[in-house]
């Protein structure tokens, strides 16, 4: 009788085992279903000398080298000096999205600046960073 008990016992971990090493592959699975990859053209970008006050734009082009489509939750830049605009709409595998940062000049102080924009996605890694380098001069 005691070895059937252990036999029982042996039998549940098994199955325990089992259970859980299928649930890794699903998971898996379903993380592969709902990721992609992202390629952006350039991160980096210098607009240059800018007379202060002006306000300035540049837009990043990405291309989802992925097989599902990617979704850009968010776009967060990193002073407010900076306003984004981007793809909304699901960007199909194969096709290309863009992102446009708007650099509002008014409120900076003369010299050389660094901004930088990250961009949330259903991608891997899920966030990432452009940057854009400006020299604000006297008008």
């Amino acid at each position: 009788m005691k070895h059937f008990g252990f036999l029982i016992v042996v039998c549940g971990m098994l199955m325990f085992a089992s259970a859980c090493h299928s649930g890794e592959k699903a998971t898996t699975k379903m993380v592969a279903d709902t990721v992609t990859s992202i390629e952006f053209e350039h991160k980096n970008y210098s607009f240059g000398a800018i007379p202060k006050g002006q306000i300035v734009e540049h837009t990043y082009f990405f291309k989802n080298t992925g097989n599902v489509d990617l979704i850009i939750d968010e776009v967060d830049p990193s002073c407010g000096c900076t306003t984004p605009e981007w793809t909304k709409e699901p960007v199909k595998p194969g096709e290309r999205g863009k992102i446009r940062v708007k650099f509002d000049t008014q409120h900076q102080s003369y010299g050389n600046k660094t901004k930088q924009v990250a961009v949330y996605s259903n991608t891997v890694p899920s966030r990432n960073l452009l940057q854009f380098t400006a020299q604000v001069v006297e008008e």
